[in-house]
């Protein structure tokens, strides 16, 4: 089946950018950032119905990436943020199989891309902390869980 916007069941495509403390996982980039001061740069990013984190490149954190479902919603994504400071570089990759969402990326070309990156390289472009010094509850979830 092919996407299409004008269809009655696709909802209406609306990005609003909200301060940073408004979005669901905030408190995972507070945890994990090296550079801290990077939040006060972020902005939330709402597509449906919930706000998520969209952090700026920074002194420790080359690049970012925010996922969506629909390729309607990663155009209006990238043109909202392409118009913020510490946002180079915006733009798409489309969703290929296994994984159905599409990234809005910014900064240089993620690590994720080369399969044999270890989750040191990921957390380092990123701007995370290394797994060694987080507390040991944190240490299961992944560098980069769901993004941005």
């Amino acid at each position: 089946m092919f996407h299409n916007p004008e269809a009655d069941d696709h909802p209406a495509v609306v990005v609003t950018v909200l301060v940073p403390g408004t979005a669901c996982d905030y408190s995972f980039f507070e945890q994990r950032l090296v550079d801290r001061s990077l939040l006060g740069l972020s902005v939330a990013v709402r597509t449906l119905r919930l706000a998520w984190l969209a952090v700026p490149v920074g002194e420790s954190r080359r690049g970012g990436f925010f996922t969506v479902s629909c390729s309607c919603f990663a155009l209006a994504v990238r043109d909202a943020v392409a118009e913020l400071d510490g946002f180079p570089n915006v733009r798409l990759r489309e969703a290929t199989a296994p994984a159905r969402e599409h990234l809005v990326e910014w900064g240089g070309p993620s690590p994720m891309l080369d399969p044999s990156c270890d989750a040191a390289v990921v957390n380092e472009f990123f701007g995370f902390r290394p797994l060694a010094d987080r507390p040991l509850a944190d240490r299961s979830w992944p560098a980069a869980r769901c993004g941005h």
